[in-house]
């Protein structure tokens, strides 16, 4: 067993059976493999800001480390293409840097970017769904990849289609 203390922000003393770090995603992908060919359950983290372990996992941990921002903009709109692994206080920061406003009232929200379309992220009368066009998921269970509208992702409070779904990755 692996310790997970340093993997969250409780850090309470919890192992698991194997834990990941992954930087891209065939290194998730074969991660994710690895671990269902061996039948073990799968538990995919970013920073450990929204979990708290009270026992030891039987299982792969996989830490999200994607990392990377792009940009671009038109006449009208300007558009960031994140990685999940992107811590989210960082990104607001790096838009606030490239004179982009709308971020700033989810600044200081712990987690990464992945987390954000998941929770449909909030604060100060801003959701994630607010600022977001679509998002580019990675469907693991069948190592597919797609984009669903702001529309399809079907954001609620603290919510959204992404939520319910096992092995999925933004």
């Amino acid at each position: 067993m692996k310790s997970l203390q340093l993997f969250h922000t409780f850090h309470i003393s919890a192992n698991a059976r194997e834990i990941i770090e992954v930087q891209n995603l065939e290194q998730l992908k074969q991660a994710w493999s690895k671990a269902k060919a061996q039948h073990l359950p799968v538990l995919l983290l970013g920073q450990g800001s929204n979990i708290l372990f009270v026992e030891d996992f039987d299982g792969v941990v996989i830490i999200n480390r994607l990392q990377g921002i792009t940009y671009e903009q038109d006449d009208r709109f300007h558009y960031l293409h994140v990685n999940a692994g992107e811590n989210w206080h960082n990104l607001v920061k790096y838009t606030l840097e490239q004179g982009i406003g709308g971020l700033e009232n989810l600044a200081l929200i712990p987690g990464c970017a992945g987390s954000a379309p998941i929770q449909n992220i909030g604060a100060y009368g801003v959701e994630f769904k607010d600022v977001c066009h679509y998002v580019d998921v990675l469907d693991l269970t069948t190592n597919k990849q797609f984009r669903l509208s702001v529309e399809e992702c079907e954001f609620g409070y603290r919510e959204s289609i992404l939520s319910t779904v096992i092995g999925m990755i933004m």
